[in-house]
């Protein structure tokens, strides 16, 4: 079905996250790339009485960071899906580790047919240049899984609940890349395995100099000046004692 979709009724944000689900089955065989919107914009009818270089100008425009921003946008739109999936269901976990397992699990199954634009979303991350926005991306997923939960902290476990929720979701999403076990079974296990340690978000007291490392302010992890420190600090938070997978 073509979708015809006009500048002066859709808005920018909203074009973009068309073109960003329009993209998307390109994406396993194109990349995150001008070429996979293109072939995604024709795919919706955008624009069609433009040429292709006139298309990809505007693409430009409307994402000026390039293939990091269509990751952003990505993650943004899962992040929503994500919540209204969790929100949708009736009888909810109760306990904080089953909530946060729940949310994991609904994410990774949305992202199942996208799962190669997964695998190449994250070798785009670790490229230097796109840092920043990366780890404002993790921020963001962290935060909004917390948040569906309930946490309303605003002291230091506001910190210290994300970068722990950080490690558990990113030793996750690196397993669930190779999972090949029907429903994602084996990503399951793991997660239950990783969530053993999950207890300890709600009580972590982090040393405080270590959180000023990751953070240069108390506004919240998305303001992170100091990339490197983030880095380094999101490694060894993320460094798993027993990391072979048995």
């Amino acid at each position: 079905m073509v979708i015809m979709m006009n500048n002066s009724t859709f808005d920018n944000n909203q074009i973009r996250i068309d073109l960003i689900k329009a993209m998307l089955t390109h994406v396993p065989f194109d990349g995150w790339t001008w070429e996979a919107m293109e072939q995604g914009a024709i795919d919706i009818g955008y624009e069609k009485k433009k040429t292709s270089s006139e298309r990809i100008k505007i693409f430009k425009d409307l994402f000026k960071n390039g293939s990091i921003d269509f990751i952003d946008i990505f993650s943004e739109i899962i992040d929503l899906e994500v919540k209204e999936n969790y929100n949708s269901i009736e009888e909810k976990p109760e306990r904080v580790p089953e909530k946060i397992k729940k949310i994991i699990m609904i994410r990774l199954n949305l992202c199942q047919k996208y799962k190669e634009a997964v695998r190449s979303s994250i070798s785009l991350s670790a490229i230097p240049v796109n840092t920043k926005i990366s780890i404002n991306i993790l921020y963001r997923t962290c935060n909004s899984i917390w948040r569906i939960v309930g946490d309303k902290s605003t002291d230091f476990s506001f910190y210290t609940r994300r970068i722990s929720l950080a490690a558990v979701y990113t030793s996750t999403l690196l397993f669930w890349l190779n999972d090949k076990s029907n429903n994602n079974i084996e990503t399951e296990f793991f997660l239950d395995r990783r969530l053993k340690d999950i207890s300890k978000i709600s009580s972590l007291k982090r040393p405080l100099s270590d959180l000023r490392k990751f953070t240069n302010n108390f506004n919240g992890l998305k303001n992170t000046i100091n990339i490197k420190s983030a880095f380094s600090f999101l490694k060894k938070m993320t460094k798993i004692k027993n990391s072979s997978v048995s």
